[in-house]
């Protein structure tokens, strides 16, 4: 357990916005070894093929690797920065944050996410909105911050957070659980398909901008010809206060199993063949209907003659903000569903899918 939690520890503290992946694709690179082959398409996402007993039916094993943030949007000659979201950000998370500010030369700045004090707010209640906010680096002019801290347009902006780990109830606080839970799981399946037989070929792949509009997972569609897909997520978990229905992606009680949200239907077969996976080897899940967001899969499941799809996941809290809290126990509850569907999917599986 030590080393998955080492594993998802290294991963969340990593910056990597949407189109600014490049590190967490080096250390997929880094983690994985002994497949068939890798590439990359012209966007950034990777992909590492493993080879099995059978060359059908192809399976896609894929997570996003990019988390949301903010590029700077405009140098104010007092020095001040604005900001532009990249992804969906709740703005009453936001003020007063520490933040990096990332130069073209890699260089980082430590700053905060601008607010009127108390003393000098006129109107109080006033919902905050992105447009109206700022990051302060101590810059004391827009000459100084273009000279002396090297800042240009268009430069990344991450949350700064620090990672715990709960032994109380095996849960851990860091940002970017969505996704780099998901690039954990790929890590975790491709280490165990290089040590044992499996009657199919997998690629276990990260893909890019998946923040700002599933736009990775459209060239990746294109590129692999894939039987079957299993997007890898880190899920919004709604079992806090306030939700007004009944929860059904909780942190703790397993893995996440999408069967509907507004982009995508999964495929009846394959949802039951995931259950029985479930059902046969004691694998907690909770199956779950969303009525709104959306993930990678709505590309897979368009592509080609229609790739079948499922996204499944572990429960985020509080996902799309600085601090997140999962369970490592749900972790381990989907990589153990994962092995088992490598086990289990082979052409007269797939086959039984499809008919």
């Amino acid at each position: 357990m030590k080393n998955r939690i080492d594993l998802l520890k290294k991963l969340t503290l990593m910056s990597g916005i949407s189109g600014n992946e490049s590190k967490i694709a080096k250390f997929m690179e880094t983690e994985l070894t002994d497949y068939k082959s890798i590439n990359k398409d012209n966007m950034g996402s990777v992909i590492f093929e493993y080879e099995g007993s059978s060359d059908k039916p192809k399976i896609m094993f894929e997570a996003h690797m990019d988390e949301i943030g903010f590029i700077v949007a405009d140098i104010l000659e007092s020095g001040f920065l604005k900001i532009q979201p990249i992804g969906g950000w709740d703005p009453n998370t936001l003020l007063s944050s520490p933040v990096l500010v990332v130069n073209s030369k890699q260089q980082e700045f430590p700053g905060i996410i601008g607010s009127v004090p108390v003393h000098f707010a006129e109107n109080k209640g006033v919902k905050p909105e992105i447009n109206n906010m700022f990051v302060d680096i101590g810059a004391t002019s827009q000459k100084d911050a273009r000279q002396n801290f090297k800042v240009q347009l268009g430069d990344h902006i991450v949350p700064i957070t620090n990672f715990h780990y709960s032994v109380k109830n095996n849960l851990m606080f860091s940002k970017a659980f969505d996704d780099r839970a998901g690039v954990a799981a790929v890590i975790e399946i491709g280490k165990i398909l290089s040590t044992k037989e499996h009657p199919n070929t997998v690629y276990c792949i990260g893909s890019v901008q998946e923040e700002v509009g599933t736009r990775g997972a459209k060239t990746l569609a294109n590129y692999i010809d894939a039987d079957v897909c299993f997007v890898l997520e880190g899920a919004p978990a709604d079992d806090i206060p306030g939700i007004p229905y009944n929860a059904q992606t909780k942190v703790g009680k397993g893995v996440h199993v999408r069967i509907y949200d507004p982009t995508m239907i999964v495929n009846p077969g394959l949802k039951n063949f995931v259950i029985e996976i479930a059902e046969n080897n004691e694998i907690n899940i909770q199956l779950t209907v969303r009525k709104g967001g959306g993930t990678d899969g709505r590309q897979f499941q368009l592509a080609n003659r229609g790739i079948p799809t499922i996204v499944l996941g572990i429960p985020v809290r509080y996902a799309h903000s600085h601090n997140c809290i999962v369970s490592i126990d749900d972790f381990a509850e989907l990589i153990k569903l994962l092995e088992k569907i490598v086990e289990k999917l082979d052409k007269n599986k797939l086959a039984e899918i499809l008919s």
